[in-house]
C-alpha cells in the first residue's frame, strides 16, 4: 500500500551556497500509517535526495486522499 502527499520543500547540503526548491506529489510505498509531522517527512525526503534530515526544510506537507 502506498500513500500519497503533496510536498514543498528546499533541500541544501550543509555548507552549501545554493539551494534546490521542489514542489508535487510524493508517493510513499509500503506505508501502512500517515506520516506523523514535519521531522518524520523530512527523514524520508533526506533518504531519497541522500541528504541529512536536517538539510531538508519542510515548506508545507498535505495528505492526498
Amino acid at each position: 500500500m502506498s500513500v500519497k502527499y503533496y510536498t514543498h520543500f528546499i533541500a541544501q547540503s550543509e555548507g552549501a551556497v545554493e539551494y534546490n526548491e521542489y514542489r508535487g506529489v510524493v508517493e510513499l510505498l509500503d506505508r501502512s500509517s500517515k506520516v506523523a509531522g514535519d521531522r518524520e517527512i523530512a527523514r524520508m525526503l533526506a533518504r531519497s535526495f541522500d541528504l541529512e534530515e536536517t538539510d531538508i526544510q519542510v515548506l508545507q506537507w498535505d495528505h492526498l486522499h
